[in-house]
C-alpha cells in the first residue's frame, strides 16, 4: 500500500489502469478477519485518493477468470488467509 500512496496526485484512475492487490495473512486466529477488514479499508481510502473503486475478486471469482473452487484458506492446519482486490477506476 505504500507504493500506491507514493504515487504522485496527478495520477488518476484513467492513466494507470487496474491495479491487483493480493495478500495473505498469517496465523489461522480469529483476528485475522479484523487484520483483512483494516486492510481493506485502507485500501479503499487509497482507491478513493486516486478515483477508483476496490472490489473483492472472490466476490465475483469467474469474472475474473477465477475457478468458484477457490479457497480462501489454507495452508498448514487452515493457517492462512489469502484475499485478491482489484482497485478499478470508478464508473
Amino acid at each position: 500500500s505504500s507504493a500506491l500512496l507514493r504515487q504522485l496526485p496527478s495520477d488518476d484512475a484513467a492513466s494507470s489502469g487496474p491495479i491487483a492487490v493480493g495478500y495473505s495473512l498469517l496465523g489461522g486466529n480469529k483476528d485475522v478477519v479484523k487484520k483483512e477488514l483494516a486492510v481493506s479499508r485502507a485500501l479503499t481510502i487509497i482507491a478513493r485518493r486516486r478515483g477508483m473503486r476496490m472490489v473483492h475478486v472472490l466476490d465475483d471469482p469467474l469474472r475474473y477468470g477465477i475457478s468458484p473452487d477457490i479457497q480462501k484458506i489454507g495452508g498448514s492446519n487452515d493457517g492462512t488467509f489469502t484475499t485478491w482486490l482489484l482497485l478499478q477506476a470508478e464508473n
